[in-house]
């Protein structure tokens, strides 16, 4: 099928589109998009894509099934060696290995994300060329640490752009700016040919710095055959939905408490004066216990207003297991 069974209704929807682009909007994009992954893992580049669309239009499934895509070129090139010579393997913890596609590499968030791959890194699991589905359902909310989450993401992608750590990112409203050259706004479930009709466009930077979106045409995503990752995935999905709606802190928030908690066991920092009410270290020289346990790596890195809140959550776990209130 070249092009995607629109209603009249659909088409009305759609007028301004036809009109701006009436070449493009008769145009079947999908062995272009195809090609474009293809030619990014043989040149062992970063593939990165942003997918939007209205609410159970399927945006999850395309994003799997474009996952699931990349990994089977990737394992091709990598059989063939196409890898075996870059020069990260000695000087990284990166895995060498053929990838997988499953509920593990899917996060709800940036920050989950961001965890993720910190937590892989460090334990030597992550394997260079990952692609990762990150599906925004919900807005980042405003709070302490929400700009220093910004700057991580923006670093970690700049770092793992050698690394080619491929993503995904899709959200309901809007194409995320997180450097993809392409967007995808999932349009119309076609349930009869089991497809996702999309609307491809090329994502760039114009004049005066403000972001470009070119319309290339249409892009059919068959609904992929795994049926127990698609289980999986819902079933993630009904646990965001429950956290959501229990008013569960961010992320960041359980991040700061955990590690509050962990250098609260530190005998040095816990130290109390005879009085047994009062912390020998000021809260100056607690710091700097904490950013002893950031560069050894037992702690993420905080901004300076998160550092002075895990200490004073951390002098009041200490007071409290002594019973000082």
């Amino acid at each position: 099928m070249s092009l995607p069974p629109l209603t009249n209704n659909e088409l009305s929807i759609l007028m301004d589109l036809r009109l701006k682009f009436p070449r493009a909007f008769q145009t079947n994009q999908t062995s272009f998009l195809t090609q474009e992954i293809e030619s990014s893992i043989k040149l062992a580049k970063i593939f990165r894509l942003s997918i939007m669309g209205e609410v159970r239009m399927g945006k999850s499934e395309v994003g799997t099934t474009i996952a699931l895509l990349y990994v089977k070129f990737y394992n091709y090139f990598y059989n063939k060696g196409m890898f075996d010579k870059l020069d990260i393997w000695k000087t990284t913890k990166l895995m060498k290995a053929e990838l997988s596609f499953g509920q593990d590499h899917i996060v709800g968030s940036q920050q989950d994300y961001m965890i993720q791959i910190r937590q892989l890194y460090n334990e030597g699991k992550l394997k260079f060329g990952q692609i990762f589905q990150i599906d925004e359902a919900r807005d980042a909310i405003g709070g302490l640490g929400s700009f220093s989450t910004e700057i991580d993401l923006k670093n970690i992608n700049n770092i793992v752009a050698k690394f080619m750590i491929s993503e995904i990112w899709i959200t309901p409203d809007r194409f995320l700016d997180r450097n993809c050259p392409y967007g995808l706004y999932v349009f119309k479930k076609d349930m009869k040919n089991r497809v996702n009709w999309c609307l491809l466009y090329k994502i760039q930077m114009g004049e005066g710095m403000i972001r470009n979106y070119i319309f290339l045409g249409w892009v059919a995503v068959p609904l992929h055959g795994n049926d127990k990752l698609r289980k999986e995935y819902n079933e993630k999905k009904n646990q965001w939905i429950g956290e959501e709606l229990l008013g569960m802190g961010d992320k960041r928030t359980m991040l700061r408490k955990e590690a509050s908690k962990l250098i609260a066991t530190d005998k040095i920092f816990s130290a109390l004066t005879d009085s047994g009410k009062q912390f020998m270290l000021s809260k100056s020289q607690q710091i700097s216990i904490l950013e002893d346990f950031i560069n050894e790596g037992k702690i993420q890195d905080f901004n300076e207003a998160e550092k002075f809140r895990i200490v004073d959550e951390a002098r009041m776990i200490i007071l409290r297991n002594k019973g000082v209130y």
